[in-house]
């Protein structure tokens, strides 16, 4: 995806078929997969327009990508992890842990957070073993950060972020305790919990404790946030657009996994 087709524009099958060049057929089918995957909305007998997914379509699929992450960790728990699954997440931890040992991020460790992290999170829905689960967490990963690798730093500070991720990757030593201690309620909630950041990171959910001045989050405050906004509307806490703006601008949105 691009980003040709701009959120809440309209086309039709006959506009879209002489657009391509091909006939309406082949249009016809690609635009019915789109709306079935979740891009496109129909619009009267025959248009189409671009979803636009807004705020609560951004909580909601966090949260239900905690629920399935959850339901995936309880089922690994519960019948036992391999030995494989096991030293895979030990890997994932030992590097995480020596990300964090250095107290600072450097050039390059953002990135391989954000690699292990996918890795991390990747293992718990495939050993999780449904088939349902991955159908389901590849349509939660079309919002706008739904998925586990979306988090929007905006205004926060360098040590806050650092602080932030740390928090995250103690959260994974807790899960895989609880993974391989076979406790598999505690591994649920822990996964659910650990869609916490992301809320924080991007200004929808106080920090831990309740209080804008404690937890990872500290220092931010929460704005007043209509559930209807478009999603790519999200500000930073001083009402600023959280943008690409670039690594080193205050607006720019950097992307790690929690």
């Amino acid at each position: 995806m691009h980003g040709t087709f701009k959120a809440g524009e309209k086309y039709s099958e006959a506009a879209l078929a002489d657009e391509l060049g091909v006939s309406r057929t082949p249009v016809r089918h690609a635009l019915t997969v789109l709306v079935e995957e979740g891009l496109l909305t129909r619009v009267g007998a025959r248009g189409y327009a671009v979803r636009v997914y807004r705020v609560k379509d951004v909580l909601e699929a966090i949260d239900l990508r905690g629920l399935l992450e959850g339901y995936a960790a309880r089922r690994i728990a519960a019948a036992g992890p391999s030995a494989e699954l096991v030293a895979a997440f030990e890997e994932c931890l030992a590097e995480g842990d020596a990300i964090f040992a250095k107290r600072a991020f450097e050039d390059s460790d953002e990135a391989r957070y954000a690699d292990m992290n996918r890795r991390f999170h990747g293992l718990i829905i495939e050993a999780g073993d449904g088939a349902l689960s991955l159908q389901m967490e590849t349509l939660i990963d079309r919002v706008p950060f739904g998925a586990p690798d979306a988090i929007a730093f905006d205004h926060m500070a360098e040590q806050q972020k650092f602080d932030m991720l740390h928090y995250a990757h103690r959260q994974h030593h807790g899960i895989v305790e609880a993974i391989c201690q076979r406790d598999s309620a505690r591994a649920e909630a822990l996964l659910r919990e650990h869609t916490t950041p992301v809320k924080q990171s991007l200004g929808l959910s106080a920090p831990v404790g309740g209080r804008a001045g404690d937890g990872p989050a500290a220092g931010r405050s929460l704005p007043f946030v209509d559930m209807d906004m478009p999603a790519d509307a999200l500000t930073a806490p001083d009402g600023a657009l959280v943008d690409a703006a670039g690594p080193d601008k205050p607006t720019a949105r950097k992307k790690a996994m929690i």
